[in-house]
């Protein structure tokens, strides 16, 4: 498993569990179905699906015209995972590249 697919599991397990436990986010993602694919600049994409609360089939590939896409390279990731660097500086310089619509944007954040 690598770095990036171990990071991303990390993260679907964390923002699920968060789901499970806040009533509040839950209430925000009720009925929500997102495709997200996050594209390893210098390594393989990886996708899956936000529905109704929930995270699940983290899997190698591209989806054709995913909802939401994040872009960044390996390094980004590890900074992002060990804490090294924040999400939003990450975007800030221009490190870590997202193409939704704002509101998925807000919502992103949270799986981050």
């Amino acid at each position: 498993m690598t770095l990036v697919e171990e990071y991303l599991r990390q993260a679907a397990d964390m923002f699920n569990k968060k789901a499970e436990e806040d009533p509040k986010l839950r209430a925000e993602l009720q009925g929500i179905k997102r495709t997200v694919e996050i594209d390893v600049t210098d390594g393989d994409s990886w996708i899956f699906v936000l529905d109704n609360c929930r995270v699940d089939g983290i899997q190698k590939g591209k989806f054709d015209n995913p909802d939401i896409r994040v872009a960044a390279s390996k390094e980004t990731f590890d900074q992002l995972r060990t804490g090294e660097l924040r999400p939003m500086k990450a975007l800030a310089l221009k490190k870590l590249r997202v193409n939704a619509k704002l509101e998925d944007m807000l919502r992103l954040r949270k799986f981050f």
